[in-house]
């Protein structure tokens, strides 16, 4: 069996990753794990920047390099850090890092993969705010062509 852990930001919550991890070992399968640097985290931070008056309207580019660059290493970084963790509780664990989209990623790498089952987690989030706003999370779920296993952190 082949189940794949989603993630997009280099923000996770520890215990999502010892979740999935623990989950994984007890049926036996195989952990891939893919971190998709989606095309919408660095906008989304200089929209943030801009509407506080950090920045200008349009950021220069070497900040913008800057940021993707950071956010490259941080996902490289948590990367590393899940396999070493994998190791340690003798869980067959595989990474892979994405650029794009994450919801089309994802379903890429699911049908790529031949997932069994689809690892995610989101940080608690209203009703009422996932009503207004949506997710990433919500489309995956509507959308896989798999079984999902959701951790709430």
């Amino acid at each position: 069996m082949i189940f794949l852990f989603a993630l997009s930001t280099s923000i996770q919550a520890p215990e999502s990753i010892e979740m999935a991890l623990d989950f994984t070992k007890e049926q036996g399968a195989t952990l891939r794990v893919l971190f998709v640097l989606d095309s919408s985290v660095p906008g989304a931070i200089f929209e943030r920047l801009t509407d506080i008056g950090f920045i200008g309207e349009k950021p220069s580019q070497e900040l913008e390099d800057a940021v993707t660059a950071e956010y490259k290493n941080q996902a490289l970084q948590q990367l590393s850090e899940i396999e070493e963790l994998a190791k340690t509780k003798s869980v067959n664990c595989e990474v892979t890092l994405e650029q794009g989209d994450f919801v089309e990623c994802t379903l890429a790498a699911i049908a790529k993969y031949t997932v069994d089952i689809l690892i995610i987690s989101r940080a608690k989030q209203s009703a009422l705010s996932r009503l207004l706003v949506g997710s990433a999370v919500d489309k995956l779920v509507r959308r896989s062509p798999c079984e999902i296993k959701l951790f709430e952190a």
